[in-house]
C-alpha cells in the first residue's frame, strides 16, 4: 500500500477533539428545575472526584471517523501482491526504415517476448511487422505527447523505450511529459547532412564558416554548394555623410580581416543588381529577394509589416557612433558579417541535438492508476457513511 498524500495523516491528531469535548461536557453539570426541591433537607454532598468513562462506545465512533476521515485524504493505493517484478516494457517507433533496421534486433526481440510495440503517428499502431512501415508523419510535440498519453491507458507499471531519429528540429519541440520510468534510443540519419556553402569572390578566396563556427577563407577546394561567386555588389544609397563612412569603415573591416570582396556603388544605376543595399528610407523598387536589403532610421511604426522573402534588416537608429550602439562599440561590421551570412545560409548546420539536449526534453510525470484504487475508496466511504450513521443514532437516542 502506498499513500499519494502521506502528510494528511497527521490530521490523525485531532481525535484529542473529541476526546477533550467529551470529558469536559462530563465535568460540567446539569440544572434540573424540580418542585419537590425546597422540602430537601440541605446537605453538603460530597463531591466525586476521579474521571468516569460514559458512553464509551459513541466516543470510539467519533475518533474512528476522524481516522477514516484523514485515511482517505492520504489517497491510499493498493498494489497486487507479486512475488516477481514486472519487468515488461512498451516500444514506441517512429517510422523510420533506417532507424527500423538500426534497431532490428532489440525491436524483434521484444516482439517475440509478447511486449507492446507500437508506431509513433497521431493514432498509434500496433506493430505487428517491422517491415510494414505505415505512412511516417513529422515528428511534432503534438504526435509525440499524443502516442504517450494513448499508451499510458494501458500501461501496467511496463517502462518506456522510445525510438526515434535524432535531428536539429527536434530542438523546436517544447517539453514532453512521459508517465513511466523510460530509455530513449536515437539515431542519427547520415542522409539529411546539408553541403557546406560558402562565398566565391575568385578561385583564391573562398569564404565559408569552418567547423568550429567561425567564418573563414581559404584557396583549397572546398567540397560543397557555391552561394555566389564574384564580388558582392554592395550600393550605399543612405543620404547622411556620417553613415556613409561608418558603412564603407564596417566593409574595409570585413574585406581586411575575413576577405570579403565588395564592389561599392553610391550612386543607384538602372537596370542594374545589387547584392546588398544600405539605404535609409525604405524602397519598394527593389522586390527580388536575392537582395539583401538594411535599413536604418526605421522606427517600430514604419516598419513594413510584409517581408515576404526575409531579406530586409530594419534598423531604427542612423548607423552614426552618437545614435546607433554598434558603431560606437566597433561592432558593426560583425553585425553586417552575420547578416551575410545568414542572407546566403552560410551557416553551419547542426544536424544533431546531443543525448543531454534530448533527455532535457523529456520530463517524468508518473500518473497513479485509478483501476487498482477505485474499490478501496468506495469501500473507505461507505465505512465512513455506516459509522456516521450509527454515530448519530446513538447520539439522538441518548441525547448526548
Amino acid at each position: 500500500m502506498e499513500l499519494l498524500n502521506p502528510l494528511m495523516l497527521w490530521g490523525s491528531l485531532a481525535i484529542s477533539i473529541p476526546i477533550v469535548i467529551h470529558f469536559w461536557h462530563q465535568k460540567k453539570g446539569k440544572i434540573i428545575a424540580w418542585a419537590a426541591t425546597n422540602w430537601l433537607i440541605e446537605k453538603n454532598l460530597q463531591q466525586s472526584r476521579g474521571i468516569r468513562l460514559d458512553n464509551w462506545f459513541l466516543l470510539i465512533l467519533r475518533c474512528l471517523l476522524l481516522l477514516i476521515l484523514c485515511f482517505k485524504m492520504a489517497k491510499p493505493i493498493l498494489k497486487a501482491i507479486t512475488h516477481q517484478k514486472n519487468e515488461h516494457k512498451i516500444h514506441l517507433v517512429q517510422p523510420n526504415a533506417l532507424l527500423v533496421q538500426n534497431y532490428q534486433f532489440e525491436l524483434e526481440n521484444a516482439l517475440k517476448k509478447g511486449e507492446k510495440c507500437y508506431w509513433i503517428n497521431a493514432k498509434i499502431e500496433p506493430i505487428t511487422d517491422l517491415k510494414a512501415l505505415p505512412n511516417a508523419e513529422k515528428l511534432e510535440v503534438k504526435t509525440l505527447q499524443n502516442a504517450l498519453n494513448e499508451v499510458e491507458k494501458t500501461m501496467d507499471e511496463e517502462s518506456l523505450e522510445l525510438y526515434f531519429t535524432n535531428q536539429q528540429s527536434l530542438a523546436n519541440l517544447s517539453q514532453i511529459f512521459v508517465p513511466s520510468q523510460f530509455n530513449i534510443h536515437v539515431f542519427a540519419d547520415s542522409t539529411t547532412d546539408k553541403s557546406k556553402a560558402f562565398l566565391a569572390f575568385s578561385p583564391t578566396n573562398k569564404v565559408f564558416v569552418g567547423e568550429d563556427n567561425q567564418l573563414k577563407s581559404g584557396s583549397s577546394t572546398i567540397n560543397g554548394v557555391e552561394k555566389h561567386q564574384g564580388k558582392l555588389k554592395v550600393l550605399i544609397a543612405n543620404k547622411n555623410a556620417q553613415e556613409k563612412q561608418s558603412i564603407k569603415a564596417a566593409l574595409k573591416a570585413l574585406s581586411e580581416v575575413y576577405h570579403f570582396d565588395f564592389q561599392i556603388e553610391e550612386q543607384e544605376r538602372a537596370n542594374t543588381f545589387y547584392d546588398l543595399i544600405f539605404d535609409n528610407q525604405p524602397r519598394n523598387t527593389h522586390t527580388a529577394t536575392n537582395t539583401l536589403f538594411i535599413f536604418s532610421g526605421v522606427s517600430a511604426f514604419e516598419k513594413p509589416i510584409q517581408n515576404e522573402g526575409g531579406n530586409k534588416v530594419f534598423v531604427e537608429n542612423l548607423f552614426i557612433a552618437s545614435n546607433e550602439e554598434m558603431v560606437y562599440n566597433a561592432t558593426f561590421p560583425e553585425f553586417i558579417g552575420e547578416k551575410i551570412i545568414q542572407h546566403f545560409g552560410l551557416q553551419k548546420s547542426k544536424n544533431t541535438l546531443s543525448h543531454q539536449q534530448i533527455k532535457a526534453l523529456f520530463k517524468l510525470q508518473e500518473y497513479p492508476k485509478k483501476a487498482i484504487n477505485t474499490w478501496f475508496t468506495k469501500v473507505l466511504l461507505l465505512v465512513f457513511i455506516g459509522i456516521l450513521g450509527l454515530e448519530r443514532w446513538i447520539a439522538l437516542t441518548k441525547n448526548t
